[in-house]
């Protein structure tokens, strides 16, 4: 692997450093992950001045182009425009920070991504070290982990920086490539880091991790009754050490099993059913430009006051947004704005379908990551603002990069 030192030029060596500072920089928090976000998609646009013409045929940023444009339109004509421009004027960042991040990884012939992968082991370390203090001296009696910042999305750091190194780890070995150490690290790794995904108490990027992985072997083939064995196997044993985790863990265990039983999202018993529907039915009180990103809570409290709430949106309280991707995009951009962003999901998902296709289902990493990000049941949401954004627009970059690097041609990579 090619030193930081034996790196061409200056450009080069800003460009790892701040490639490889993502992971450790997200620690501090959102304010920092976006700035640092932030950095290095003008730096790599500053570099990349040449190639800023080509650039623009992408057809990813194109559509991401079209979605921000309509979103801007829906804060300046909502009721609260100020407001909701706080969330839909700087979203475009999220979009060229993935494209920016595709093209990093990719430079040197990978190098860079090895560089990445180490930092992410590091920072998943890290986190793991907060999390495992905290679980055990700090908690008290609450079911989910802070982590490094503070806030209640400590899974959603593992699940993007560690998946993206078990998720490599996993194709070397795959490929017959790696090293009987890197094995035994990635299984380690994968192992604490599920552990560390789990005590977090947060349930949907546990099944997030978990379902990564589990639908990655899946769709490995071909299939030998060896194969199904070690599938059967490897999705046995962590749910086995989860139930052992649960077992000696009351509260966890009955944060699991409250989960399973009342809170399914369509059950009135859920705490997500109320925003659930209040999500739908302002989607459909307002299906054309919807009522503006970041408007759902001043939104629903102006029903309230005027006492049309219970007949509108059928609730009777308010939240801070639906707790649903697709039914923020319908309730604040209208179904336009929602047809848009699935426009750009489905163009994701199907250049990474072709990609498993022409590479006979030997490279099936981007097409299990874009299943997974764009999944439609997922019970946390902030489509435009920060929060758990950084972490998906970070892993569809890597899924980008993946596309990029086996599929498109130099002549072809500008149209990703």
């Amino acid at each position: 692997m090619t030193s930081f030192f034996q790196l061409d030029s200056i450009k080069d060596r800003i460009l790892l450093l701040l490639l490889t500072a993502m992971p450790i920089v997200a620690l501090a928090g959102n304010a920092a992950a976006d700035l640092g976000m932030v950095l290095t998609t003008l730096s790599f646009l500053a570099v990349s001045l040449p190639d800023l013409k080509r650039f623009s045929k992408s057809r990813f940023l194109r559509l991401s182009t079209v979605f921000w444009v309509w979103i801007l339109f829906c804060s300046a004509i909502s009721a609260f425009p100020s407001h909701s421009f706080q969330d839909s004027l700087p979203w475009i960042r999220f979009p060229l920070y993935a494209y920016a991040l595709s093209h990093l990884i990719g430079r040197k012939g990978g190098q860079y991504l090895r560089y990445f992968v180490i930092a992410a082991v590091l920072g998943t370390l890290i986190e793991m070290a907060f999390i495992v203090h905290e679980y055990f001296f700090v908690r008290g009696d609450l079911a989910r982990l802070h982590g490094t910042f503070g806030k209640l999305i400590a899974g959603w750091y593992l699940d993007c920086f560690s998946l993206i190194v078990i998720l490599w780890g996993f194709e070397k070995i795959r490929q017959g490539t790696a090293s009987l150490r890197l094995c035994w690290f990635i299984g380690l790794f994968t192992a604490l880091t599920a552990y560390g995904v789990l005590i977090t108490g947060e349930i949907m990027s546990t099944l997030f991790f978990v379902g990564t992985i589990g639908l990655y072997w899946v769709l490995q083939r071909p299939y030998s009754a060896r194969k199904l064995g070690l599938i059967v196997a490897g999705l046995a044993v962590p749910l086995a050490g989860g139930l052992l985790v649960s077992h000696f863990d009351p509260i966890l265990q009955e944060r699991l099993i409250h989960s399973i039983v009342a809170r399914l999202p369509w059950m009135e018993s859920s705490d997500y059913h109320l925003p659930w529907t209040s999500g739908l039915y302002m989607g459909l009180e307002n299906p054309i430009l919807g009522i503006g990103p970041k408007n759902f809570n001043p939104y629903c409290l102006t029903l309230k006051d005027a006492g049309t709430l219970p007949a509108l949106l059928h609730v009777s309280e308010c939240q801070w947004h639906p707790h649903n991707l697709y039914l923020q995009l319908m309730a604040e951009a209208g179904l336009p704005g929602l047809i848009l962003f699935s426009a750009l999901a489905v163009y994701v998902f199907v250049a990474a379908y072709r990609h498993s296709v022409l590479t006979h289902w030997t490279e099936n990493l981007s097409l299990v990551l874009a299943f997974v990000l764009f999944f439609p049941i997922q019970t946390y949401s902030q489509a435009f603002g920060q929060s758990k954004n950084f972490y998906f627009w970070t892993m569809l970059g890597f899924v980008l990069s993946l596309i990029r690097q086996h599929f498109y041609t130099p002549a072809q990579d500008e149209r990703l």
